[in-house]
């Protein structure tokens, strides 16, 4: 179905141009979270300015809607659907710029890199900023190069990294031996972290799921089929 997507959006004028301010968006905070990253683990603060990025974002974002949308009317004849989901991956996208610029807020809050912490599980904390890493390259190679395998391995770190995050926040509900900041810290940057993955890793469930079930883990029996948080 995917294949029928892209298609349509790559064949159509509107659409294609929408198509190529998608893969702006995602180019633009792949490389934005990589920045913040580097300013959170180690101090380096960013040479280039987070909030005009997230502003740029936006922008893309208002513009592919607006593409979206007159592609609809101009030809009212055309299955809807995938202008729908292309839609629905510019949402997502333009979440994962706003949980970006919050992770940013948070390491200008912590005012040093984490990497000198001293939280006592500072190594998961670590992997889990990895993983998300990992993710957006795998999640622009499903959804340019439409690589099911990267789709699924998306999938498939955020069904591990979601659960590790819950776990490292429930513990610092009742563990005493961290000091506020570094408690602070860690939930926040699993908090956001968790956030962004989940939407990257809707992006890239556009790519192996049918269209109603985007977002969640599908199977092929629907019945069997349970939400990715």
């Amino acid at each position: 179905m995917f294949n029928r997507f892209m298609e349509a959006w790559r064949s159509k004028g509107l659409l294609s141009q929408a198509l190529e301010k998608t893969q702006a968006m995602i180019e633009t905070v792949a490389k934005t979270y990589s920045y913040v990253r580097e300013y959170l683990l180690r101090g380096v603060k960013p040479d280039v300015d987070i909030y005009g990025r997230d502003r740029f974002v936006n922008h893309l974002n208002r513009e592919i809607r607006r593409l979206i949308a007159e592609h609809l009317v101009v030809n009212p004849g055309d299955d809807p659907i995938a202008g729908l989901v292309l839609l629905n991956v510019n949402i997502d996208l333009e979440r994962v710029g706003d949980f970006t610029k919050n992770l940013f807020e948070v390491a200008k809050s912590y005012a040093g890199p984490i990497l000198e912490s001293k939280y006592h599980r500072l190594a998961e904390l670590l992997d889990i900023e990895e993983l998300v890493m990992e993710d957006f390259a795998l999640t622009r190679k499903a959804f340019v190069d439409f690589d099911s395998a990267a789709a699924h391995q998306v999938c498939d770190n955020h069904r591990k990294l979601a659960p590790k995050t819950t776990e490292l926040i429930n513990e610092l509900f009742v563990f005493t031996g961290v000091s506020v900041k570094d408690a602070v810290m860690a939930v926040l940057v699993c908090r956001y972290s968790k956030r962004i993955n989940a939407h990257l890793m809707n992006v890239a469930s556009t790519v192996i799921n049918p269209f109603d079930w985007v977002s969640y883990q599908y199977d092929g029996d629907p019945a069997g089929s349970k939400e990715l948080d």
